[in-house]
């Protein structure tokens, strides 16, 4: 993905569904410093090279809107960092925050074969994650390392990596800095922020996770609360709703996310498939 492309989406918001699709990726002849991306063992990396020989589905899943139409606001990461617009109750999508991310050099698919192949991840299916939670999921979660998922179950139906979990290894975590605001400020004196009254709710925590999927895998739709997401490789399809509309009415976010005559929630893509232009999901 171009570098102009990578932004992070803010949300206070009820109701998200993201989709995630592969497209054209960095690789490691594109990053400045592409010693990194040398080596004299082969490193394996599955099925497919590299994140951008997978399939892609952009033709079907992209769309052609009017920057107008997604009515968020698009600011710098400095403009977040100045404006404190985490403090306020808006959605905004924030460009450039990832340029000095280590992960856009480490975290292209033979990179992190090298780096972490054997850092532990829950993997499971995306619908059953959904369902319950990433943090609930329990059972539905089996266990697996980075290298093994990548290069076993990565293109197997249905498999996904959504690890949350508060110690993940300093490698990773150090890949992603420097963190936004407010999480940074978190991360360097978390007793401060803990001692600051706000709710735990609230609080921007390091509650990090990690997700990794072939071609349209994601979360089921969902709702939580203000959180900021990064694409490092890769396209998401967003589709946000304003809290609002669910304001006390938890039987029309029902309505919203599942077809009412089916209770099983589907899988992202087939909900845009099949209920995204339908009834009051248009409005």
């Amino acid at each position: 993905m171009i570098s102009s492309r990578r932004v992070f989406v803010v949300t206070q918001i009820a109701a998200i569904l993201a989709l995630i699709y592969a497209t054209n990726t960095q690789t490691c002849d594109d990053v400045s410093d592409s010693t990194t991306c040398n080596s004299s063992d082969e490193i394996p990396t599955g099925k497919y090279a590299t994140w951008d020989e997978a399939p892609k589905s952009i033709e079907e899943f992209d769309h052609d809107n009017d920057r107008s139409v997604c009515r968020l606001p698009f600011i710098s990461v400095e403009e977040w960092e100045e404006g404190r617009y985490w403090e306020r109750d808006v959605p905004v999508i924030v460009r450039n925050v990832t340029d000095h991310w280590k992960a856009l050099e480490h975290w292209t698919k033979e990179e992190m074969v090298r780096r972490y192949p054997d850092v532990m991840v829950g993997m499971g299916a995306s619908r059953d994650l959904g369902q319950t939670g990433p943090d609930d999921a329990g059972d539905a979660l089996t266990k697996t390392t980075i290298k093994d998922f990548i290069v076993n179950h990565m293109h197997e139906a249905d498999k996904y990596v959504f690890d949350r979990k508060l110690n993940m290894p300093d490698g990773l975590l150090e890949d992603c800095m420097p963190y936004p605001m407010p999480t940074r400020m978190y991360h360097e004196d978390a007793e401060a922020v803990i001692n600051s009254g706000l709710q735990n709710r609230l609080m921007w925590k390091d509650h990090l996770a990690l997700t990794i999927g072939r071609d349209l895998q994601g979360l089921t739709f969902h709702r939580h609360n203000a959180a900021w997401n990064t694409v490092i490789f890769g396209t998401k399809r967003w589709l946000l709703y304003d809290s609002v509309r669910f304001e006390h009415n938890i039987t029309r976010l029902k309505r919203m996310t599942r077809d009412i005559n089916n209770p099983i929630q589907l899988t992202g893509a087939d909900w845009i498939r099949k209920l995204y232009d339908v009834d009051e999901r248009k409005e």
